[in-house]
């Protein structure tokens, strides 16, 4: 499985979970089989375009969205809040090193 269909396949099965959609239920509101549904998400098939608008759709996303990296690193906004922070926090850290305070 290749970098965009396991982008795929991790974001719709995060997106359908997120929305407590089974696969049966996506397939039926996307109008597939929950087969299909379940080999999309273990990267067995790759949906055509039509297909993966019907997902999106059925999903409430943008088909853009699905193949969005940075949503999988970060699937809510405090895990990205807390790594910006945990950064943030470093670069001060490292920028006192060897500094003597009076």
């Amino acid at each position: 499985m290749d970098n965009l269909q396991t982008c795929l396949a991790n974001n719709m099965k995060r997106y359908r979970k997120q929305r407590n959609l089974s696969q049966e239920k996506l397939a039926e509101k996307a109008g597939a089989s929950a087969n299909y549904i379940a080999m999309i998400e273990n990267g067995r098939n790759f949906p055509s375009l039509p297909m993966l608008r019907q997902i999106a759709d059925a999903l409430g996303v943008d088909a853009l969205a699905l193949f969005d990296k940075a949503a999988l690193e970060y699937p809510n906004l405090e895990s990205l809040r807390a790594d910006v922070l945990e950064s943030v926090m470093q670069a001060v850290n490292k920028s006192f090193d060897g500094i003597m305070m009076p």
